[in-house]
């Protein structure tokens, strides 16, 4: 069976992560210069794209669809967090190679809505299954 480029390099580095494990360590920051400078070269920041600081790359969080609450019940883009949509197309992207390799991941979020977004994000199951939210 043939392995996509993009999946034989991340099969082949030493670690998937930082912790050694499958799953992507996720943290949430109110503020980007909390995230130590020496980690940012191997990290994916998620929310503003003009923040700059040596981040390995960088992607923006998408508007709220305008849709939102008008669909029926359990349509995915009325139910789905932004922030998980986002997770999920950057795992996608990294793993097909259209995206750089990162180790963890920080999403930046409002001091007020960080344990919101920690909540959408602790119940989504393709979050879980792929990232590992840090304390």
């Amino acid at each position: 069976m043939k392995m996509l480029p993009a999946l034989r390099r991340a099969a082949t580095e030493d670690h998937m992560t930082s912790s050694g494990t499958a799953l992507i360590p996720l943290t949430l920051l109110s503020d980007p210069m909390e995230w130590p400078e020496e980690r940012r070269r191997d990290a994916l920041l998620i929310g503003d794209p003009g923040v700059a600081g040596g981040w390995g790359d960088v992607a923006d969080i998408p508007a709220v669809s305008p849709f939102m609450n008008r669909h029926a019940a359990g349509c995915l883009c009325c139910t789905r967090d932004p922030v998980a949509m986002v997770l999920a197309q950057v795992f996608q992207d990294r793993v097909v190679g259209r995206r750089p390799f990162f180790r963890e991941v920080a999403v930046l979020a409002g001091a007020g809505d960080l344990v919101a977004v920690r909540q959408q994000l602790e119940n989504d199951v393709l979050v879980r299954a792929r990232y590992r939210l840090m304390p």
